[in-house]
């Protein structure tokens, strides 16, 4: 008979042999964050390299306030301010949302979730917004 040395790698793959894992539990994604992630983002925008293109913080939040778009105004006083303080890009725009959506996760109560779920929102609007207007040629 043969003896063979005991190791955690081989215990463990014998032991799976019999050992049935549990099925994942399917949970229903939020369709708001399915149709994010399924966005194209470089295939929208005409020009794809304005994806990362960097454009002046205090000029885009005064033309978005000048024609009335206060809320994506104020999003883009701070969305993507920790990578650079005096520009932002469409691409730290849809990072600060990414973000938005791990912190829900973390999140301690409904109104924390609530809050985050309304600012990733306002940050998907404001993204969506700066690629309308890269393709028109105002960003």
């Amino acid at each position: 008979m043969e003896m063979t040395t005991w190791t955690p790698a081989l215990a463990g793959m014998q032991g799976m042999k019999g050992a049935q894992l549990p099925m994942p539990q399917r949970v229903s994604r939020d369709p708001a964050r399915t149709r994010w992630e399924a966005q194209s983002w470089r295939r929208q925008l005409r020009n794809p390299g304005e994806y990362e293109t960097p454009v002046a913080r205090g000029a885009l939040v005064q033309a978005l306030a000048a024609e009335g778009f206060s809320v994506d105004a104020e999003v883009a006083r701070y969305a993507g301010a920790s990578e650079d303080r005096d520009c932002i890009s469409i691409a730290q725009v849809v990072r600060f949302a990414d973000t938005l959506a791990l912190r829900m996760a973390l999140a301690r109560t409904d109104d924390q979730v609530l809050q985050l779920a309304h600012l990733r929102r306002n940050a998907e609007e404001l993204a969506e917004r700066m690629i309308e207007w890269a393709n028109a040629g105002r960003l």
